[in-house]
């Protein structure tokens, strides 16, 4: 399931935390905002440092957060998927009852682009983090922004192993 963006920083230097990235996703949808106003959300959180990656996973039940070396780093990846064919259906099921179907179709490609980031650690565990637009934080992260995740865990690995 995508997450939508509470917060975004992703920069080859660090921010006054010492993070180079620091991703806060919530689950889409109006409760989940409405829960997220009083502190109470879910929440998936990614902290990326100069020699490790912090994950923390947060719900009503509990959080998990797990801290890995950024030398225990074997791969990273990003990737991006596009719902064309769900937003065609519903162009040209909705549009010869209502005509709503040109809007609803176009609406539903433009807010269900899913982007995602992840990294897999010399054990095999996958931390990933996927993420769409948010309307109601106002936050959209592009492929090029999101790539540069990927590019940033690159140099900060490479600077270890130099």
């Amino acid at each position: 399931m995508s997450l939508v963006i509470k917060k975004w920083y992703a920069g080859k230097t660090p921010n006054e935390n010492g993070d180079f990235v620091h991703l806060v996703g919530r689950e889409s949808g109006l409760l989940s905002w409405v829960l997220s106003l009083f502190k109470i959300d879910p929440t998936n959180e990614i902290e990326i440092k100069d020699n490790l990656i912090k994950f923390t996973s947060s719900s009503l039940a509990g959080q998990e957060k797990r801290i890995i070396p950024l030398n225990s780093i074997t791969s990273a990846y990003y990737g991006y998927e596009k719902p064309w064919k769900m937003a065609l259906f519903l162009t040209v099921a909705l549009t010869p009852v209502f005509f709503s179907g040109l809007i609803i179709g176009p609406l539903y490609y433009f807010l269900n682009k899913s982007l995602t980031v992840g990294v897999v650690e010399a054990s095999g565990w996958v931390g990933a983090f996927s993420f769409k637009r948010s309307i109601i934080e106002g936050q959209n992260i592009t492929e090029e922004e999101a790539y540069e995740v990927i590019e940033i865990i690159r140099s900060l690995i490479e600077a270890k192993t130099a």
